[in-house]
């Protein structure tokens, strides 16, 4: 019996280490684990700055494209300036050179006229025992040709003035043109350097964003991004939307009391405030090209385009489809350069994936007006238009109102 209870007492001291190191084993995993996950939250944060850090380089290099392209584009226009003034000058100096050898031709015959009279000079004639009236011709024909040939001389003088002038003049402006060829090539080198690290941004958050998860919450923070701004646009905008609304109530209500007649600037702001009315096919599109995303095409999941994608040359002028306000005209996370117009009564188009716009917030613009160039600003791989038109903050199908 004795040994009996000894066999359980080894068995039960047996099972109890045994299950202590069963715990001890589990205590261990999971720790493994929590270490594991907190790794993992660590590199996922970290992916999420790089990701961040990526966007905020495509912005600025994308802005800096913006502003070298804006300042080659002032630089060539300078330039054909510049070429211009350099071909007028250069015909003036032709011209100047002509009619100053035409004066030391002139002046070259009348000292050879003047060489020809002898030595008889003027105060010989004065003095000589005949006084004859051809005695005074020659006296005032002499001096005539004094005087003709001080006015060639004093002409001759003055071309000299100008022909100076116009080559220190021409001097100066060939000086401008090779410094401003010069700054030309630097900033072509700088925009193709910028191009180049564009692209490499633009390759490293495509290979950032490879699992279809990610690429899912991104497009997810670009709309939610535009959708604040919107409001926050709105919210900036809505004094003088509603000062612009009071007005136009008070030019409808003179013109149902009497024989009023709207002035330009009160129509600009009816046609502002109107809206852009039912979809029925009435305005111009914003570019012209084919169409290669539609509303509500699938984009990612379950998010669908909330506008079109028209695809244009890069450059090309984006239009206003209609009179309105700019309440937006900034880069955005994944829509890149973008400009937004109010219309009145709810109503707003959105263009992205500009280049560069042209418009400020607050300006005027009237249908047709171009406020943007056509890009690939945002981080798209080819240039088009992304266009949206939005009622009361819903994004509608635009095509129901382009022709």
């Amino acid at each position: 019996m004795a040994i009996y209870r000894y066999f359980l007492t080894f068995i039960f001291i047996g099972l109890t280490q045994v299950n202590v190191l069963y715990a001890a084993d589990d205590n261990q995993q999971l720790q493994t684990l929590r270490r594991s996950i907190q790794e993992q939250e660590n590199r996922l944060a970290e992916q999420k700055k790089e990701r961040n850090q990526l966007v905020n380089d495509l912005k600025q290099q994308e802005t800096e494209i913006a502003k070298l392209l804006t300042s080659i584009e002032k630089n060539d226009l300078t330039l054909k300036k510049i070429d211009s003034e350099i071909n007028r000058l250069i015909k003036q100096i032709e011209q100047l050179n002509i009619k100053q050898q035409q004066q030391r031709d002139a002046l070259s015959k009348q000292l050879e006229s003047a060489f020809k009279l002898g030595k008889t000079t003027g105060l010989s004639l004065i003095f000589a025992s005949e006084q004859s009236e051809r005695n005074e011709r020659l006296i005032n024909y002499y001096g005539y040709i004094n005087q003709a040939r001080q006015q060639l001389i004093n002409e001759l003088r003055e071309t000299q003035l100008q022909l100076n002038e116009k080559k220190l003049t021409l001097q100066n402006k060939q000086i401008s043109q090779q410094a401003l060829q010069t700054k030309q090539k630097q900033e072509q080198v700088g925009l193709e350097k910028n191009r180049q690290d564009r692209q490499k941004t633009i390759t490293s958050l495509e290979s950032s964003m490879q699992v279809n998860q990610q690429k899912l919450a991104q497009l997810h923070e670009n709309e939610a991004k535009l959708q604040a701004k919107i409001a926050q646009a709105e919210k900036e905008s809505r004094r003088l939307a509603e000062e612009e609304a009071r007005q136009a109530k008070h030019i409808e209500q003179k013109q149902k009391n009497t024989n009023y007649t709207l002035n330009s600037d009160e129509r600009a702001l009816m046609a502002r405030v109107s809206g852009i009315g039912k979809p029925q096919h009435q305005f111009n599109w914003p570019v012209t090209g084919p169409v290669v995303h539609r509303f509500g095409e699938s984009l990612q999941g379950e998010l669908y385009w909330k506008g079109m994608v028209i695809n244009a040359k890069d450059g090309t002028q984006v239009k206003a489809i209609a009179d309105g306000r700019v309440i937006l005209a900034s880069w955005l996370q994944g829509y890149g350069f973008v400009v937004a117009l109010e219309h009145g009564k709810g109503d707003m188009s959105l263009y992205g994936y500009n280049q560069r716009v042209l418009v400020d917030v607050g300006d005027k613009i009237s249908t047709g007006q171009a406020i943007a160039l056509v890009g690939s600003s945002g981080g798209q791989n080819s240039s088009g238009l992304y266009f949206e038109i939005r009622r009361d903050g819903k994004a509608l199908d635009p095509k129901g109102w382009l022709k």
